[in-house]
């Protein structure tokens, strides 16, 4: 014996509860914005490691290193030939883990595949929000014209 489909409540919502909604959505969004932006970063910043390490020399090197962002201090700086087995790697809460060139990025690209799907989630969430957000700004264009349309006549 099948039970009988049940009937879909129907629930009025009211014009201020829509209004209501859209603020806490676009609170949301700009919330996952910041939250983006913050691992877009870091994914950069792991890729950028990632390059340097590929980029070293395997040799003895005399050189500069750069202090700060901008490019603005250098300090001498020399990179001897056993620097690929002399690698410290932050493994978070600020522990480093020393390791050879290798394992280092092999950890580097571990952390990038990690905080690229943080990434993609992020990107997913923002795509379910913004269409909610969407549809509720088009009920609320259609509400103010149909109000216009009648002030108007």
């Amino acid at each position: 014996m099948s039970n009988p489909p049940q009937k879909q409540r129907e629930r009025v919502i009211t014009l201020e509860e829509l209004v209501v909604r859209a603020g806490e959505l676009k609170d949301k969004i700009e919330a996952l914005n910041t939250t983006l932006n913050i691992y877009l970063n870091q994914y950069q910043e792991i890729q950028l490691a990632l390059n340097t390490l590929r980029e070293l020399p395997e040799k003895h090197v005399d050189g500069y290193i750069v202090v700060d962002r901008l490019s603005s201090i250098l300090v001498p700086a020399s990179i001897s030939e056993t620097w690929r087995d002399n690698v410290l790697v932050n493994i978070g809460l600020n522990y480093y883990l020393k390791t050879s060139k290798e394992k280092a990025m092999e950890i580097l690209s571990n952390r990038m595949s990690n905080v690229e799907k943080l990434i993609n989630t992020i990107r997913t969430q923002q795509k379910t929000i913004l269409d909610e957000y969407l549809r509720i700004q088009q009920i609320l264009n259609q509400v103010i014209q149909a109000q216009q349309a009648k002030t108007t006549k």
